[in-house]
């Protein structure tokens, strides 16, 4: 089983597995535009000619990022673990925060605090595998 999939686990996420899909499929879109307008604005404008077009391979997902804020917002663990956890910067957790949060609260998401807290991501893999979800 791929992470994601161990990671969104309800007793993680406060939500079944196909309310988060249909969160996820609800904001991947507007996540997206205002991901363009922020980059569109840092630019000062169009991309020019002859540049990668901002085509680079992302570190995580679109749909780990807001996995990843969803599991921020419940208070599971602290942005380093959560870090650990996706095998990534803190800085990129932080950044995907940053700009899945305000669609999040567009979307009116409700946030359920988490019913524990974990220090470490190997705490929450331990979770997960203990609750028959394997990790890869």
């Amino acid at each position: 089983m791929e992470l994601s999939q161990a990671l969104s686990h309800p007793a993680l996420t406060g939500m079944p597995r196909p309310d988060l899909q249909a969160l996820i499929d609800r904001i991947t879109l507007p996540y997206q535009a205002a991901l363009e307008e922020r980059r569109h604005r840092q630019r000062g404008g169009d991309r020019q000619p002859g540049t990668r077009s901002g085509l680079f391979r992302q570190k995580i997902t679109d749909a780990d990022r807001i996995l990843a804020t969803v599991l921020s917002q419940r208070g599971l663990c602290d942005q380093q673990a959560l870090a650990a956890v996706f095998g990534v910067s803190r800085g990129t957790i932080r950044n995907a925060i940053e700009d899945v949060q305000p669609i999040l609260d567009q979307d009116q998401y409700v946030v359920t605090p988490a019913e524990r807290r974990f220090a470490t991501a190997a705490d929450v893999l331990k979770f997960v595998t203990e609750r028959g979800e394997t990790p890869c």
